[in-house]
């Protein structure tokens, strides 16, 4: 589970602290301001927890904020003293849950938690595009019904392009989704990802779904039914994929939908 943190400094270790010792990647956000954009930018994560002074002025903006760059992870405020009419609105500006402090670390762990068993509930657990099946469920790939035994990372590297299907992506942004505030390796090993997930995809007759962008990142984008059927045709004949169909220069990306 990913989380976004955005508290204030009085409340950022220990939170961080709880909600990372519960098993949790935590990503603090830098700033208030910056929280809507933050989200939109880094995600998807599974969860957004708020802890804030002054309810009014500090949680409704940001809840705005997020909502309007499209982000539907469920968002957890924690404040101090809220009136009736504090609590109406931040549920009307798109809170999921509100609870006033004090409150035990636990309780906001358990809270989190419950938000995203509820949104996973409505979420779409299988990801298709072309003739590649994600289920998120099983963590489970396959091709046609074949099975494709891949690792963990290369199923979050998958995961990550089919929940934002046709968007650019960097490698930071994989970083983050990967290993979240964590050391990880050189940026470089998004690469090793990727290729190792086109040459098992490929082995199962699978079009190309990930195009790579030269210096810029990866997009997943439907390959079509004419692709689906060629590459179909080609796993009959046992036959490898087309070599360097997936590379795309900067300047000739066009984002679909453009």
């Amino acid at each position: 589970m990913r989380i976004l943190l955005g508290a204030t400094a009085d409340d950022q270790a220990p939170l961080r602290r709880a909600l990372t010792g519960a098993g949790r990647f935590v990503e603090q956000a830098p700033d208030f301001d910056g929280i809507g954009a933050t989200t939109a930018a880094s995600g998807p994560f599974d969860a957004v927890v708020l802890s804030v002074d002054d309810l009014r002025r500090e949680a409704l903006p940001v809840l705005r904020d997020i909502r309007r760059q499209g982000v539907q992870a469920p968002i957890l405020v924690i404040a101090g003293a809220v009136s009736p009419a504090e609590e109406a609105a931040a549920l009307n500006h798109g809170a999921d849950d509100l609870v006033a402090r004090p409150v035990a670390n636990p309780v906001v762990v358990a809270r989190v938690q419950a938000m995203v068993r509820r949104t996973a509930a409505h979420a779409p657990t299988l990801l298709v595009c072309g003739n590649v099946a994600l289920d998120r469920d099983r963590q489970a790939v396959s091709v046609d019904g074949r099975p494709v035994n891949i690792t963990s990372r290369e199923f979050e590297v998958l995961e990550t392009l089919l929940l934002r299907r046709s968007a650019l992506l960097s490698k930071e942004r994989f970083m983050s989704r990967l290993y979240g505030d964590e050391e990880g390796p050189d940026q470089r090993i998004i690469d090793v990802f990727v290729c190792k997930l086109r040459r098992k995809l490929a082995a199962a007759g699978a079009a190309e779904i990930v195009r790579t962008v030269w210096g810029l990142g990866y997009v997943a984008e439907d390959p079509g039914p004419a692709a689906v059927a060629a590459a179909r045709a080609r796993y009959a004949a046992g036959q490898p994929r087309a070599r360097r169909a997936h590379l795309v220069p900067a300047a000739g990306f066009v984002p679909a939908g453009a």
